[in-house]
């Protein structure tokens, strides 16, 4: 919305006076401003601005830091780049907003309204819900103001309609109520008496509806194009706990991926105490929304969309439709993780796995039926990275892709600092006769590898030497050549050795390295920013849980939410 809007004229009149009403309503017209550290009443929800504080915690790298390759920070092993902003204001997402707008509106399935919204552009940080990547920008806000006014004649086109979002006939308590939803907060009594003021204009307008249903359109219109629904905020001083309705929204728009219901917003006075933020958040992780929330996660973390991507030539074992039971059989193995309550050490030494009718036969069982059957997969096949979907991922049609299992397992599963690739990759060239795959890719990397190659990606990447190109698991290669999958890798504690993918896989669970790395992602998708070196005191923390006995998911969670890093503005005490 532009200042121009309130100096147009002619046929446009009657949009011109709902847009000049939004726009003293809301201080919108600027469509330019920047939150810093103090709450400001002219925030604005377009433009081309990242609205935040701009400003850090201040603090220095943890104790046991330094700085590697490309500008990042290297704290007990892990790689911890990036640059948190601790915005004041983060923008919701596609999904938090369009099961935001379902709920606040009380309709009856979701508007799909998001699926024509601007997504985040990934690959530059951990998630996509990162601060850095939640801006709006002019097409952004026109895809919220057109959502808003489509929304808003739906649910007013009808008196009977406007029931299900309230259901009485009063303007005072409609705004209150729907307020308070879209607000996530009360309303004030400034902002109570700008809504009953809007109300009483849009009541005025011309049109068929009742007066009730014309005034609370307009609210609604000006309630989803508010930045106080647009974005999540924390208003109070810096490093100060959050109030109560602020970690009421901060939970549920985590772990519900929508708004704070009625009854949460009712108990947020009580939400003020890191064991009641715990309880609270503990009961949040058993409900269903929890769980598709941790698929998101897990989908990010490891890349599942990239299955649709697979291809291969001249491997009669391969189909098409594999793709897509790799995807469903990676989501049923981490719903299962964090269902039952398990951990990382699960998610890295289970050998339970589930197996799709076209998974049956390389896996080496029986189909039953068209389902997923949960299945103990054997001994070799230790935890998520030795089963199918990872294996024949990260591969070169039916050969072993050593060099990318390796890199994976790095960045993914132990956070290492492997800095970017060489400009010119070679080919990986054909296989010459008598040769392993162990001994091509040995004699590929030894002149450019480095400590990178030769201590770092290739010890982790042959381990899987037993797996081939299609995930199946076999003795020899080639021509009955015998297969070396031992090796070695120097973890943050030291030197670990390893004979096959179920040693390494054991090594890699009990290194503390493991266990900060998913921490560290753990919390980036939950605090929603980058999480650095300044970060490992309470970092730490949460390795510790991980790596203790029963240490869940849930637990790592759990205590996550009781500290300062959640609870307060700008990550804690620092």
């Amino acid at each position: 919305m532009h200042a121009r809007a309130c100096r147009s004229s002619g046929s446009t009149q009657r949009r011109t006076a709902v847009a000049c009403a939004l726009a003293a309503l809301s201080s919108l017209a600027g469509c330019t401003a920047k939150v810093g550290d103090s709450p400001s009443d002219g925030l604005a929800a377009g433009g081309t601005s990242s609205v935040g504080a701009g400003s850090s915690t201040g603090a220095g790298p943890a104790a046991g830091t330094s700085t590697g390759g490309s500008g990042s920070t290297v704290a007990r092993g892990i790689d911890l780049p990036g640059e948190p902003k601790f915005f004041r204001f983060v923008r919701l997402t596609n999904s938090q907003w369009a099961n935001s707008v379902k709920d606040v509106l009380k309709l009856a399935a979701p508007s799909g309204l998001e699926v024509a919204f601007q997504g985040a552009v990934s690959g530059t940080t951990d998630f996509r819900n990162n601060e850095l990547l939640l801006d709006v920008n002019q097409r952004g806000w026109a895809d919220y103001q057109g959502a808003a006014e489509a929304l808003a004649e739906q649910v007013t086109a009808s008196d009977a309609a406007l029931s299900a979002v309230y259901p009485g006939t009063d303007a005072a308590g409609f705004i209150q109520t729907v307020g308070r939803r879209a607000y996530r907060r009360p309303l004030t009594e400034p902002e109570l008496t700008k809504y009953q003021g809007l109300f009483d204009t849009g009541k005025a307008m011309e049109g068929s509806k009742s007066p009730f249903a014309k005034g609370a359109a307009l609210v609604i219109r000006a309630l989803l194009q508010s930045p106080h629904f647009l974005y999540r905020s924390e208003l109070g001083d810096r490093h100060a706990p959050l109030s109560g309705f602020e970690v009421a929204a901060k939970l549920s728009l985590w772990l519900r991926d929508t708004t704070p219901s009625d009854a949460l917003l009712d108990e947020a006075g009580t939400l003020t105490s890191p064991a009641a933020i715990a309880t609270e958040a503990s009961e949040m992780m058993n409900e269903p929304a929890a769980g598709a929330v941790m698929r998101e996660f897990h989908r990010e973390l490891l890349h599942f969309d990239r299955y649709a991507q697979i291809s291969k030539l001249g491997v009669p074992a391969y189909a098409e439709s594999l793709n897509a039971e790799y995807q469903e059989s990676s989501y049923l193995f981490f719903d299962r993780i964090f269902g039952q309550g398990l951990g990382l050490r699960e998610i890295l030494t289970s050998t339970q796995g589930f197996v799709g009718p076209a998974m049956a036969k390389l896996y080496g069982s029986t189909s039953s039926g068209s389902g997923f059957v949960e299945q103990d997969l054997g001994p070799a096949r230790a935890g998520f990275f030795s089963q199918l979907p990872y294996l024949t991922l990260n591969a070169l049609n039916d050969e072993p892709d050593s060099i990318h299992r390796g890199v994976s397992i790095n960045l993914d599963v132990l956070c290492a600092p492997l800095g970017p690739p060489v400009a010119m990759l070679p080919p990986v060239p054909a296989l010459k006769p008598g040769q392993t795959n162990r001994e091509r890719i040995t004699t590929l990397t030894q002149g450019c590898g480095g400590v990178c190659h030769n201590e770092l990606i290739n010890p982790l990447g042959f381990a899987f030497e037993h797996f081939d190109g299609m995930g199946q698991y076999r003795e020899t290669e080639g021509a009955g050549l015998a297969i070396d999958s031992s090796g070695s890798y120097t973890f943050s504690e030291g030197e670990k050795t390893f004979q096959d993918a179920a040693g390494m896989m054991q090594a890699v669970a009990e290194s503390e390295q493991a266990h900060l790395c998913y921490s560290k992602k753990l919390a980036s998708f939950g605090l929603q920013r980058d999480v650095v070196a300044a970060d490992m005191p309470w970092l730490g923390k949460l390795s510790e849980v991980s790596r203790g006995q029963g240490g869940s998911v849930k637990k790592v969670l759990v205590e996550l939410v009781k500290s300062d890093a959640f609870r307060t503005h700008a990550g804690g005490s620092q």
